[in-house]
């Protein structure tokens, strides 16, 4: 099992004439690398640096994750996008779920060339608030079902390592700061994909609509998945969700100005 906070990271050659591009990867809550390693193999493919991290509290035993919340993987997530700017000329953020949010919190405060918000939460479903709220004083933890993923397939073949169990207060620490996500998106002026789908029973589609309509970004694009539940780049629509991913990177890492590699960014 992987320790918390820890990230892989891949480079590949590159020409002198082409800017090196850097995609930083990001799962959501109760997630681990595994989730984004498919994708991260077919960013590699496409000659990109990859730093598919690992958020605090993750990796390692649930009740660990129960000391942490939205600043600490904020922070993280900032400081992977710092060492990555050192290495490269242009970065992105792609993140699912929770690190979909996480991507946008942190493009609407730092200078990214891109992000892709794959079903990113900025409200969640009335219920799970409530039931978050009433949770935690009768459990820290609560069984966790399965993962939301529609294809019996990839249920079996992307079996989860670890965490049958989902500790409330890191889920109320996300559920609190969304308010202020939500009065941050206008700040994000970044190229923007935003992903959902129809079918997703842990954030509603309407929340990818209101972040398209929210962003501040000149050049957004929403695609919405229909065949898919809430883990879309493990689920039927995934080589699509990949495709979409790799192109949106490409067309716009070429408009981007590289990146200024600050003294005090440091890998």
């Amino acid at each position: 099992m992987e320790p918390s906070h820890v990230s892989h990271t891949t480079s590949t050659a590159h020409s002198s004439n082409e800017p090196i591009i850097g995609v930083l990867l990001v799962h959501g809550l109760n997630g681990n690398l595994r989730d984004m390693e498919e994708l991260e193999r077919a960013l590699q493919d496409r000659g990109m640096v990859t730093r598919n991290m690992l958020l605090p509290g993750h990796g390692v035993r649930v009740h660990e994750m129960l000391s942490t919340g939205w600043y600490q993987w904020a922070d993280a997530v900032r400081d992977e996008l710092y060492a990555l700017k050192q290495r490269c000329d242009v970065v992105f953020i792609v993140g699912h779920s929770l690190g979909g949010s996480l991507a946008l919190h942190t493009a609407a405060h730092e200078e990214v060339a891109g992000i892709v918000a794959m079903c990113a939460p900025i409200h969640m479903h009335p219920l799970t608030h409530y039931a978050v709220r009433i949770g935690k004083y009768l459990t820290p933890l609560v069984p966790t079902v399965r993962e939301d993923v529609r294809d019996p397939e990839a249920r079996h073949r992307y079996a989860r390592e670890a965490y049958r169990w989902t500790p409330m207060r890191p889920v109320e620490s996300m559920l609190q700061f969304l308010p202020t996500l939500r009065a941050e998106l206008p700040n994000v002026t970044a190229p923007a994909l935003i992903m959902t789908s129809i079918h997703d029973h842990v954030v509603p589609a309407r929340d990818g609509r209101e972040i398209y309509l929210r962003i501040g970004s000149k050049e957004k694009h929403l695609v919405t998945f229909h065949r898919s539940y809430h883990v879309i780049m493990k689920d039927y629509d995934r080589e699509e969700v990949f495709a979409k991913t790799i192109a949106f990177i490409l067309r716009h890492s070429s408009k981007a100005k590289p990146h200024q590699k600050k003294a005090n960014q440091t890998a």
